[in-house]
């Protein structure tokens, strides 16, 4: 049996784990003629909806973080000349990667060990531990 990985998820919060993981998602994409879709991932609870105006404030900015995050790794990409997708997702980070992922017939998905979030990975354990659970797609973690 063999696999073939033409479709790589790659989670980009900016941090310099994540952008380890995308350079080697980025290497063994050039290796297998295969392309890059970055996920960012907006974490914006709905509770939070009852906020109205401040919460369009904060979910601009977060729109506008994410959008320069997933710039710099079209530039990256654009350096190794692998096609490359970003993709912003809103709602939990691990189930958001994991359906996209399913939904949309990527082959692999490539994460950092660690991310941004230190403090919530402690109270509620890490986003990639969550990600290896629910994910019906093989996960590459780079440490």
């Amino acid at each position: 049996m063999s696999v073939e990985i033409k479709k790589i998820g790659v989670g980009l919060d900016g941090s310099e784990a994540s952008f380890k993981a995308l350079k080697e998602a980025l290497d063994l994409a050039k290796k297998l003629g295969a392309e890059i879709v970055a996920l960012h991932v907006l974490p914006i609870p709905t509770e939070f909806a009852d906020l109205g105006g401040m919460l369009v404030d904060v979910e601009a900015q977060l729109r506008n973080e994410a959008e320069a995050i997933l710039a710099r790794g079209a530039e990256e990409a654009k350096k190794k000349d692998v096609p490359y997708t970003g993709v912003i997702l809103e709602g939990d980070i691990a189930e958001s990667m994991a359906n996209y992922a399913a939904d949309k017939g990527l082959d692999l998905l490539v994460v950092g060990y660690q991310g941004k979030s230190k403090l919530s990975e402690l109270i509620m354990g890490s986003v990639t531990s969550r990600l290896l659970g629910i994910s019906k797609v093989p996960v590459l973690v780079i440490k």
